[in-house]
């Protein structure tokens, strides 16, 4: 593999000192992010079964609402990449994480279907804007020979919170009220706004010269990896949005909660290994690996609806993602020069995003005429078209163009 080395210019200077990975900066940011995320996986098992049951929402509708928080996302974080590549990464990271919090009061308040595709879109406008800001300071942060193990580990803030969110979120729902969990998840994602006050900004060197254009919000040589996340992400979306009701459909709805908590340790257990290998070995094996497992886990989810099949999908499904998400969003910052990280990362999340949304979408869709077990059998085959992308159009791509920043 040919890689390309440059001089680095002076635009966002790293914090002093040391080769280190877990500087006081990476703590505090990946603590920030642990919050915040468990505030969002509070309200993913539980805001379905509120449409459902408090709204009367039927699956499709379901599938929509969910869906308008991955659209704004979607749409709001190739403008994010600009602005954090002109204007810097402080003011944007801070103001979208903070209106990201307040918006949780507003749930309790937004009792019907039409206001809360409204308050969803705005959800995840700031989600996506905190999100994208969050992905690039931590590239930043983290030294390049470490990055794939930096991006691991942070992303292991999400892997944490996807093990509290679910489970704490179902306890509050059967024990308390809806309103207590949105609440509840208003409180935990202010405690991120204020981890993330605490940071040290790197300082941002604002270009001369750097004026719009719609061509400067996605960083091409970030695409090929970015629609590879967005195709294995839509079998993701059909399982954030829909297992919860389909643990209902199946008697394990007892399990949903565990079902999370498995899928975030398998995620945890991979995290903690799979950057490390990327940085020593690339990407190759260990994303084939990381594919695989999404698709048996899939596969497991429709075929084996007992409690064992059950758990143990989660946990397959778990591993793969674990795998795959840091893997390709190294590789998608792996071929920009420093100041394109922003359009990088925006680039690759708004694939997340999107793949998230259309398997949100297209999951409510046939699971109202097939069935949620037909469909996540097919998800499974779906995932293997993810295998067949990277093998011949990312790992290419990524081996012509990778650079050594």
């Amino acid at each position: 593999m040919q890689i390309r080395t440059i001089n680095l210019h002076p635009m966002i200077l790293k914090q002093p000192g040391s080769n280190s990975l877990w500087t006081r900066n990476f703590t505090l940011l990946t603590l920030s992010l642990v919050l915040i995320s468990t505030a969002f996986y509070l309200l993913m098992p539980t805001l379905p079964v509120y449409l459902q049951e408090v709204l009367q929402a039927n699956k499709k509708e379901v599938g929509i609402i969910m869906a308008m928080y991955t659209l704004a996302a979607l749409l709001v974080r190739p403008f994010t990449g600009f602005v954090l590549d002109t204007y810097g990464r402080k003011t944007l990271f801070l103001i979208s994480i903070v209106l990201f919090s307040i918006l949780f009061f507003l749930y309790p308040v937004s009792a019907a279907i039409l206001p809360l595709m409204i308050l969803r879109f705005l959800h995840g406008l700031n989600w996506g804007a905190a999100t994208t800001s969050g992905f690039t300071l931590v590239v930043d942060f983290v030294p390049y020979e470490k990055r794939g193990r930096g991006i691991g580990y942070f992303g292991l803030s999400f892997t944490i919170a996807m093990s509290i969110g679910p489970v704490l979120g179902i306890k509050l729902m059967q024990t308390g009220s809806f309103t207590m969990v949105f609440l509840i998840a208003g409180v935990i994602s202010f405690l991120g706004a204020g981890a993330s006050l605490l940071l040290s900004y790197p300082r941002f060197d604002r270009p001369e010269r750097r004026t719009f254009s719609f061509k400067k919000l996605i960083a091409k040589q970030s695409l090929p990896v970015s629609a590879n996340m967005m195709i294995l992400a839509a079998t993701n979306g059909g399982i954030i949005t829909f297992v919860t009701l389909y643990a209902k459909e199946i008697g394990l709805n007892h399990l949903t909660g565990w079902f999370f908590f498995v899928m975030a340790g398998g995620t945890a257990l991979t995290r903690v290994f799979s950057g490390k290998l990327f940085d020593k070995y690339g990407p190759t094996l260990i994303s084939v690996f990381g594919i695989l497992a999404v698709s048996g886990g899939m596969m497991l989810l429709s075929q084996i609806p007992i409690p064992f099949g059950f758990l143990a999908a989660g946990f397959t499904v778990g591993i793969g993602f674990g795998v795959i998400f840091p893997t390709l969003q190294t590789m998608a910052n792996n071929v920009v020069h420093r100041d394109r990280r922003g359009a990088a990362n925006s680039t690759f999340l708004t694939g997340l995003d999107l793949g998230i949304g259309i398997g949100a979408v297209l999951t409510g869709i046939f699971a109202g005429r097939m069935g949620l077990s037909w469909t996540y059998e097919m998800s499974s085959l779906f995932a293997l078209g993810g295998l067949l992308f990277f093998l011949l159009f990312s790992l290419p791509h990524y081996s012509r163009n990778r650079i050594a920043e």
